[in-house]
């Protein structure tokens, strides 16, 4: 609160484009040891993931999900307004395994009439899940090799990374930046005020 206090009155350009913005952004890539990563800021989770998923996939494109996955329970169909499918897995324990998507890839690419089909281009999943549970190292690095054999992009949900990363030494930040095309690290429910940065 005293922070607030003496920043309160700091004229800034806007989120985003501020220094304190800035200053995270250099830190944030650093931690992942990508000094040339990408950092962009946003004020909720619902806007980053709505904003990650409309712009990788094509129209014709949806998002493989766990059937308990955020953007499939929670997020009142902000994904769908986008035009885009959540295709939703059944989860165990609120995780997404490999053999799961491969499964799905290969029967969409074996289905006669996949052309009139939304066609998997995006695996979605949140660390920790919305049950709590983590993935581990091996099982992130089973879905990245199965992401990059379809074509998919994998994104991590992390409005709850800070506990993910408390919890778990072998999945730190350098980890997460080598094996997803993106994640995000989120503020809102982890005691900020508001903010979640995509990484």
């Amino acid at each position: 609160l005293q922070r607030l206090c003496e920043t309160n009155a700091k004229q800034t350009p806007g989120y985003g484009a501020d220094d304190d913005c800035r200053q995270a952004h250099a830190l944030i890539a650093q931690l992942c040891g990508m000094p040339e990563a990408g950092v962009h800021f946003f004020v909720g989770g619902t806007q980053v993931n709505l904003t990650v998923i409309a712009a990788a996939l094509r129209p014709f494109e949806g998002v493989l999900s766990a059937d308990t996955g955020h953007i499939n329970v929670h997020e009142t169909g902000a994904i769908e307004a986008t035009g885009h499918k959540v295709l939703a897995l059944p989860a165990r324990d609120g995780k997404l395994t490999a053999e799961q998507v491969r499964a799905a890839c290969l029967a969409h690419n074996g289905d006669a009439t996949h052309e009139h089909m939304v066609r998997p281009a995006m695996v979605y999943i949140s660390q920790p899940t919305e049950l709590g549970t983590l993935y581990t190292k091996s099982e992130l690095t089973h879905l990245r090799a199965v992401t990059e054999e379809f074509g998919l992009r994998l994104y991590i949900d992390g409005a709850r990374m800070a506990y993910a990363l408390a919890a778990d030494s072998e999945v730190d930040m350098p980890f997460l930046a080598r094996h997803c095309d993106a994640f995000t690290l989120g503020g809102t429910k982890c005691g900020a005020l508001f903010g979640e940065a995509l990484i």
